[in-house]
């Protein structure tokens, strides 16, 4: 070995995650515990694969077969029978729960796209773990030549600033927001194996804190490993490959929106929205079901014999279990919806009542109380990846629609609940960036770019009907 690198950093949890565990509870879906304590684990198994895809999205684009740059620093797939064992050692991460915070659960449903309503039978409990939690996370690295060490360190903190940018999301449902993190306060140390003074610092280093209190702390990896290592290039030659298009928008509750979830207390209402950390939240997978019901309305407008395909190959498409089929592979949504944190909220207290048809009078204890949002303001991250002909102009649509209120979200939409007004910026895979605002007049030039995307979503070639839309 000719050097041994050591890179810390913290991770804090921007939105709920979930990582996969087992144990006994009311809970469909546990989150993962330490043995030893019960406190939240992050596997190491789960960041390097997170890690290992995002070095792979970079270099060359998303969902492209991975090359061999990546095994370089990743080691080989398990497919291959040759290769070499990965050069980068990714540590177990135990997490902090913050003061007065706990794991949280979030039920989920199934919705009919035709009726609005949950499916039967298609309700799940999930252990979430709130955002805030804290995460140090540890990283070595060997070089064995000289020779590749600049290279080796290249690719690492390629890898690494994705957990500083916010591009890197982990656990489960990350395509609808959970999983958000943010990296920060990191150090590197390296470890001069050439030399017998390099050996014996690294012997006689502790193990838990092998870098010492005095190194500074840096915003980024990159910035923490070039401190120590000059040859590292002043720019980091950052090729990205990626392919996306990104909306940022910014939302006003209109009206009152609720997203049920149980009252904390014995006092509390009988419904309240959904928190997490104490905040009032917006999931992306409430705001994902709705677009999708949506954008089908739309397609089977346009496109009637494949519009179930368009939905499909950008939402991902439904599998039921009963419903075994070759034709239809599932496929992760290339359309990322982010969690919304609400900003200066405003809650209604409203009771409610349930009225017997044949008698025109109450019917007897379906008395019952809900806490609703009925003011605040939040922003939501859209991240459609390889986006493919026809498919920005659909894209558009839908968010003409979101922009103007008439994509409701949440539960009772049709007491009025659910509205959402604001404005949003566009920013294309081109490079090219527009503002979209209701009732705002825009150019000519804007004008007919956006005709342009939404024609090539109407004579885009029909795709192959595999099934028949449900």
């Amino acid at each position: 070995m000719a050097a041994r690198w050591i890179i810390m950093g913290t991770m804090r949890l921007e939105s709920a995650a979930h990582f996969g565990g087992e144990g006994e509870g009311f809970a469909n879906m546990k989150i993962l515990r330490d043995p030893k304590n019960g406190g939240p684990l992050l596997p190491g198994t789960s960041l390097t694969g997170a890690l290992r895809s995002h070095l792979a999205d970079i270099l060359f684009g998303y969902r492209a077969d991975e090359q061999q740059e990546v095994s370089r620093l990743f080691g080989s797939v398990r497919s291959h029978d040759d290769g070499s064992q990965s050069p980068l050692i990714v540590f177990d991460s135990f997490g902090k729960l913050p003061d007065g915070l706990d794991v949280e659960i979030r039920d989920g449903v199934a919705i009919d796209s035709k009726t609005g309503t949950a499916e039967p039978n298609h309700k799940f409990d999930v252990e979430v773990l709130p955002a805030g939690i804290v995460f140090p996370v540890r990283f070595e690295l060997i070089v064995e030549q000289s020779k590749d060490e600049s290279e080796l360190l290249m690719l690492l903190a390629k890898t690494l600033e994705g957990l500083s940018n916010g591009d890197i999301s982990l656990g489960m449902r990350r395509s609808r927001g959970l999983g958000a993190v943010n990296a920060y306060q990191w150090r590197a140390r390296r470890f001069d194996l050439d030399t017998q003074e390099g050996w014996i610092q690294w012997v006689t280093s502790d193990h838990d804190n092998p870098i010492a209190s005095d190194v500074p702390y840096y915003d980024s990896p990159f910035q923490a490993i070039q401190t120590v290592y000059h040859e590292l290039p002043q720019d980091g030659e950052r090729v990205d490959r990626r392919k996306r298009v990104v909306i940022e928008a910014d939302l006003a509750i209109q009206g009152g929106l609720l997203v049920r979830s149980p009252g904390t207390d014995a006092v509390a209402p009988d419904v309240i929205h959904l928190h997490s950390a104490e905040r009032p939240v917006l999931p992306g997978t409430s705001l994902a079901g709705a677009m999708r019901a949506h954008a089908l309305r739309i397609s089977q407008c346009v496109r009637r014999e494949d519009a179930c395909e368009w939905i499909d190959r950008l939402f991902g498409p439904r599998i039921e279990k009963k419903m075994v089929s070759h034709s239809k592979q599932p496929s992760a949504s290339r359309l990322r919806i982010s969690e919304s944190s609400i900003e200066n909220p405003a809650f209604r207290l409203q009771t409610r009542i349930a009225i017997d048809r044949f008698t025109g009078g109450t019917v007897t204890g379906a008395l019952f109380e809900e806490q609703l949002l009925a003011g605040g303001t939040f922003t939501v991250r859209f991240e459609l990846r390889n986006p493919l002909e026809g498919e920005v102009g659909l894209l558009l649509l839908l968010l003409r629609d979101l922009l103007s209120g008439e994509i409701p979200v949440g539960g009772s939409a049709s007491v009025g609940r659910g509205m959402l007004r604001g404005k949003a910026t566009l920013y294309l895979a081109n490079g090219e960036a527009y503002v979209i605002q209701p009732d705002q007049e825009v150019d000519e030039k804007v004008e007919n770019a956006f005709n342009g995307y939404i024609k090539a979503f109407i004579d885009a070639a029909s795709l192959h009907v595999q099934e028949v839309c449900s």
